[in-house]
């Protein structure tokens, strides 16, 4: 009875491999898409907050947008997953003592190598990050102000 048995059950071990072997990969593949888009978003994140920070210290609208664009370009600096390069839109509506600056980032990431899995080709990523700009430093925010960097040929200030 015994041998009977043994002699049913061979052969088993190999056809659960090979029919459980593809969908553990599958699986493996799946965490590596999933971490990749967790890591890109967190670096967007993080290029926002850099960014929006460049900008709220800068003396003028005109070099905050600069300074948040330098800032967000070197942040994803060496990525090279941000498809075209990041997208940054600095507003400075609110640019006085006391108001708010904020900070958009896009960056498309590129998927193409696991869209065999399910995944989408590219996913577009988004950043935002808002700071106050203080209200006691001079911004250089009054009428008649001169020398905010702008047509002299030097970058913003």
């Amino acid at each position: 009875m015994r041998l009977r048995r043994a002699a049913r059950d061979r052969g088993s071990m190999s056809l659960e491999m090979v029919l459980v072997t593809p969908l553990f990969v599958g699986f493996l593949l799946f965490l590596a898409g999933a971490g990749r888009m967790v890591d890109a978003q967190s670096q967007v994140d993080g290029a926002a907050r850099d960014a929006v920070r460049a900008a709220s210290i800068a003396r003028s609208a005109p070099s905050a947008q600069y300074l948040a664009d330098q800032a967000a370009k070197a942040g994803l600096k060496g990525h090279d997953w941000c498809s075209g390069g990041p997208v940054v839109k600095t507003e400075v509506g609110e640019w006085r003592p006391g108001g708010r600056v904020e900070v958009n980032i896009v960056c498309d990431v590129d998927l193409g190598d696991l869209s065999f899995i399910g995944l989408p080709g590219s996913k577009r990523l988004r950043g935002h990050a808002v700071a106050p700009i203080d209200t006691y430093t001079y911004r250089g925010t009054e009428p008649g102000d001169e020398g905010d960097g702008e047509g002299d040929g030097e970058e913003p200030r």
